[in-house]
C-alpha cells in the first residue's frame, strides 16, 4: 500500500470515487446476484458476479459515507479517538456513534468456529447488510481471504456507501491454565503471530499455508487491501478469569511496557502489561504499513475495573482488565477505546447491586462503566437478545436472553442501540448477522453432552437461545408432509407428520368441532411409562401433550424420570415435584440457586415454562395471529367444516438428544445417557368415535444440514434505529480535534 504524503481533499476523493463507481457499474451490467442458499449447507460454488451499485449510494457529498482519509503523525487513518468519542471521518461528516453487526464464519452443519462461509455467502450478505442500514461489520477473528476480497470489491463498487470493518483478533486458547498464564512462551508466540497475520491480512499481504493457520484454521493468500475501510482492531474478547489470575500471581515482576505506540501504566497488572505488549506489536505492524486505527482489548463485565461486592460468582472477581492501564502514545494518532461485550441478562451483579437502582440496572451499569473509564470511549462489541423459544436467563427490564418473538427481539435490540447513544457510548454491535446452529447455551448443553460434535451441528435447537441471535434466520428445510393415519369413517379422519432439523410437525384433521380435550402420548423408550395426564390410557407414555379446547391451552409434559432439568446442576430439593400422576410440565432452568455475598438466604432458582405451548400461526408473517414462537394452532371451524389442530414440537421436548440419529436422552444421577430408537409410537385420545388412534412414527436419519435463509420478521426496527443513531457531525465542522501530541490534521 502506498501512503500519500499529503491527505486527500474532499474534491479529489469524490473524483476518484466517481471513476471507481463508473467502472464498477459498467462491470456489473451483465451479471446477476447469487441466489439465497436452499438445500444443503454445503452449497455448490457459483460463478461470483461483480457487485452491482446499490440504491444506498448517494451522489450528494453531504450524504456520502465515503471515507475521508487523514494523515497524522505520519500515518494514514480514517478513524480516531476524540476524547470519549470515536470518530469515523467520512466525506459527509464525522460519524460519532458506530453501529453494526458481528459476522461469524460458521454456517449450519459445521463445528463451532469452523470457517465454512463461502465466497458466495459473503457476496450475498454484503448487499443485504447495506440494505438493512448496517455500516460496520465486526469480525471476532480472521476470516478467509475471499471475505476481504469481496469487501473490497463491494466498497469499490459502492464508494459513497461502503461497509466498514471492525476487525477482531482471536487469541489461541491452548494452554489457558499454563503455569505462567498469558506469559507462557508458546501462548505468547501464537498470540504475537496472530497479531502479525491480521495486520498483514488487512493490508493484503498475508500468505498462510497448512501448518501455520490460526484459530480458525484458514489458509490462503490475503491480497485485498481493506485498510482504507478499517475503523479499528480489537484484541481478544472473552478472557478466562482464572487465566488472568494465574498470570497476575505468577508474573509479579513482569516489566512495564514502554512501546513506541502503546504503553502500560505504573499500576497495570501483569495481565494488562502482557496485553499492552500485544497492542504495541499490533500498532507496530500497522504503522510499518503506514496506517493507524483505534485499538482495544476486548473484555466482558466480569472483568471490568469496578468493584462488584454483590457478585455471587467469586471467580468473576478474581481478576480484571482496566483499559485505562493500557495507553496509546502521541505517536499513535488513532488512539484507543474500551471494547466490552455486555448483555442485559448477565452477570448476576446486575440484579443485586443497590447502586444500579431498579429502573434500568443495565443502563445504569453501562453509564457507570463509561464514567469509570475517564477519557476512553466505550464501545459495546456485542449485546442483544435472542428470538429462540428457549432462554438462558432472565434480563433487566424484560430483556431476557431468549423467549422473544422475532419482532420483539428486533425491537429490544433497536431500543438498546438507542439507549447506548443516549448515554454517550461510542457505539454498539449487534450479536450476530445470522443464526448459529453450532452455538451452545449453559442450560441445554448437558442435554447434548453425549452427542458427537459432528452430529450436534446437524440440528437447530429452539430451546438453545444462543443459536437464534442473528438478524438472518437459517431455517431448516422441512422434509415433506406424509400421512401417518387415515380413517375417513372416524371423527379423527387424518393425521400428517412432517419434520425438519428443529421441529416435529403433527396435524390432526377432524370431521367437525373439537370440544373435549385432545391428548397425544409418545412412547419413546418402549419400557414402562405413564398414563395420559388426563388419567386414561395405558401406562406406556414418556411424553404427552394435552390440549383443552374450552380453555385454548396446550401443555407438554415429560415423565419425571426423563426430565432433563435434573442435568442442570440444581440441588435435588429444587427438582420440580411430579404432578398429574408422575408428569412434569416441561421447563428450562434460568438460574441455579446462589448466595449473594452478605446474604444468608440463597436466591432460589427460576424457571421458564416451555411446556405451555404458544397459540398462533408460524408459517405466515402476514397473518393476524402470526407468532414466530407459536407451537400450536387451532382452526375454529363451523359445525359443517372440519377442525384442524397443528402442533410444532421441538425435538428436544420429545426427549431426543440427537434427532438426526434418532437418539433419545435418558438423564441419570451420574449424567445423561443415550438410547437409540427405531421409531416411536404415538397415541391420540380425543373422546370421539374411533378414538384412541395409535400409529408408529419414524423418520430417516440425516447427515447434512439443509436450510434456507431469510431476514427475520421485524428487522425494519433495526434499520430504523441504525439510521437514528448513526450520528454525523456537520461536514463543515467535522474532523478530529487537535489533541496534544497527536499532531495536527492536514486535511485540505
Amino acid at each position: 500500500m502506498t501512503t500519500p504524503s499529503t491527505p486527500l481533499s474532499r474534491r479529489r476523493f469524490i473524483q476518484g470515487s466517481a471513476i471507481a463507481a463508473g467502472a464498477g457499474a459498467m462491470a456489473a451490467c451483465t451479471t446477476a446476484s447469487p441466489p439465497a442458499p436452499r438445500g444443503s449447507g454445503s452449497l455448490t460454488p457459483l460463478a461470483v458476479p461483480t457487485p452491482t451499485p446499490s440504491p444506498t449510494d448517494s451522489p450528494d457529498s453531504l450524504d456520502s459515507w465515503a471515507p475521508l482519509p487523514l494523515e497524522l503523525a505520519g500515518l494514514r487513518l480514517i478513524a480516531r479517538q476524540d476524547g470519549r468519542r470515536l470518530l469515523l471521518h467520512t466525506v459527509g461528516g464525522d460519524v460519532s456513534f458506530w453501529s453494526g453487526v458481528t459476522l461469524g464464519t460458521t454456517t449450519p452443519g459445521h463445528l463451532p468456529g469452523h470457517a465454512s462461509a463461502t465466497r458466495v455467502d459473503y457476496r450475498r450478505w454484503l448487499p443485504m447488510m447495506a440494505k438493512l442500514g448496517i455500516r460496520v461489520i465486526r469480525l471476532t477473528t480472521l476470516h478467509p481471504s475471499f471475505f476481504y476480497t469481496e469487501l473490497r470489491a463491494y466498497n469499490i463498487a459502492h464508494p459513497t456507501a461502503p461497509l466498514y470493518l471492525l476487525q477482531g483478533i482471536d487469541v489461541p486458547d491452548n494452554d489457558l491454565l499454563a503455569a505462567k498464564g498469558l506469559f507462557d512462551p508458546a501462548l505468547t508466540e501464537r498470540a504475537s503471530n496472530e497479531v502479525v497475520a491480521v495486520a498483514a491480512a488487512l493490508h493484503g499481504d498475508l500468505q498462510r499455508r497448512a501448518g501455520s493457520a490460526g484459530p480458525t484454521g484458514v489458509t490462503g493468500t490475503w491480497d485485498a487491501d481493506v485498510s482504507e475501510w478499517t475503523v479499528g482492531v480489537v484484541f481478544g474478547s472473552r478472557w478466562v478469569p482464572e487465566q488472568l489470575e494465574r498470570t497476575d500471581t505468577g508474573n509479579r515482576k513482569a516489566g512495564a511496557v514502554t512501546g513506541r505506540y502503546v504503553t502500560s501504566t505504573a499500576d497495570a497488572s501483569p495481565s494488562e502489561r502482557w496485553l499492552a505488549a500485544r497492542l504495541d506489536e499490533l500498532a507496530t505492524e500497522l504503522a510499518r504499513r503506514g496506517t493507524s486505527a483505534p485499538l482495544a482489548v476486548g473484555s466482558t463485565p466480569e472483568l471490568d475495573p469496578l468493584a462488584h461486592p454483590q457478585q455471587p460468582e467469586a471467580p468473576a472477581n478474581a481478576a480484571s482488565i482496566d483499559p485505562g492501564h493500557i495507553r496509546a502514545t502521541a505517536a499513535w494518532p488513532a488512539g484507543g477505546f474500551a471494547a466490552v461485550e455486555a448483555y442485559p441478562y448477565k452477570p448476576l451483579f446486575l440484579f443485586h447491586e443497590p447502586d444500579l437502582g431498579t429502573e434500568d440496572p443495565y443502563r445504569a451499569y453501562l453509564k457507570l462503566l463509561s464514567t469509570s473509564l475517564g477519557d476512553l470511549p466505550l464501545l459495546i462489541t456485542s449485546f442483544g437478545v435472542s428470538s429462540a423459544l428457549g432462554s438462558g436467563g432472565k434480563g433487566t427490564n424484560d430483556r431476557g436472553q431468549g423467549h422473544h418473538t422475532e419482532p420483539d427481539a428486533m425491537k429490544q435490540n433497536a431500543d438498546m442501540l438507542r439507549m447506548f447513544a443516549s448515554i454517550g457510548l461510542a457505539g454498539g454491535m449487534l450479536p450476530g448477522w445470522h443464526d448459529d446452529w453450532s452455538a451452545s447455551t449453559w442450560n441445554t448443553s448437558e442435554r447434548y453432552a453425549k452427542v458427537p460434535p459432528a452430529r450436534r451441528v446437524l440440528f437447530h435447537d429452539p430451546l438453545t437461545s444462543d443459536q437464534w441471535t442473528g438478524l438472518v434466520a437459517h431455517d431448516p428445510l422441512r422434509v415433506g408432509k406424509r400421512v401417518v393415519h387415515e380413517a375417513s369413517a372416524d371423527y379423527l379422519r387424518r393425521i400428517t407428520f412432517d419434520h425438519d432439523a428443529s421441529w416435529a410437525y403433527l396435524t390432526l384433521y377432524f370431521q367437525g368441532r373439537v370440544t373435549s380435550p385432545v391428548e397425544l402420548g409418545f412412547s419413546i423408550l418402549g419400557g414402562g411409562g405413564l398414563r395420559f395426564p388426563g388419567g386414561s390410557g395405558d401406562p406406556i407414555f414418556d411424553v404427552a401433550v394435552r390440549m383443552v379446547p374450552t380453555m385454548s391451552t396446550t401443555v407438554v409434559f415429560i415423565r419425571s424420570a426423563l426430565d432433563p432439568i435434573r442435568l442442570d446442576g440444581l440441588p435435588r430439593g429444587w427438582w420440580p415435584s411430579p404432578e398429574r400422576g408422575g408428569w412434569n410440565t416441561q421447563q428450562l432452568v434460568l438460574n441455579r440457586t446462589y448466595l449473594v455475598p452478605g446474604a444468608t438466604t440463597p436466591v432460589p432458582p427460576s424457571f421458564l415454562d416451555i411446556g405451555t405451548l404458544i397459540l398462533g400461526s408460524w408459517w405466515d408473517e402476514t397473518a393476524a395471529d402470526y407468532n414466530s414462537l407459536a407451537t400450536w394452532h387451532m382452526a375454529r371451524a363451523s359445525a359443517q367444516d372440519p377442525a384442524i389442530l397443528r402442533f410444532r414440537l421441538p425435538w428436544s421436548m420429545l426427549a431426543l438428544a440427537d434427532p438426526s440419529a434418532r437418539s433419545a436422552l435418558v438423564p441419570t444421577t451420574s449424567g445423561p445417557t443415550m438410547t437409540a430408537i427405531k421409531s416411536m409410537n404415538v397415541t391420540v385420545e380425543s373422546s370421539t368415535p374411533g378414538s384412541p388412534v395409535t400409529f408408529p412414527l419414524s423418520w430417516p436419519r440425516w447427515e447434512r444440514a439443509s436450510y434456507t435463509e431469510r431476514v427475520k420478521s421485524g428487522a425494519d426496527s433495526i434499520s430504523t434505529a441504525l439510521a437514528e443513531v448513526s450520528r454525523r457531525l456537520p461536514a463543515e465542522t467535522a474532523g478530529p480535534s487537535r489533541s496534544s501530541g497527536a499532531g495536527s490534521p492536514t486535511q485540505s
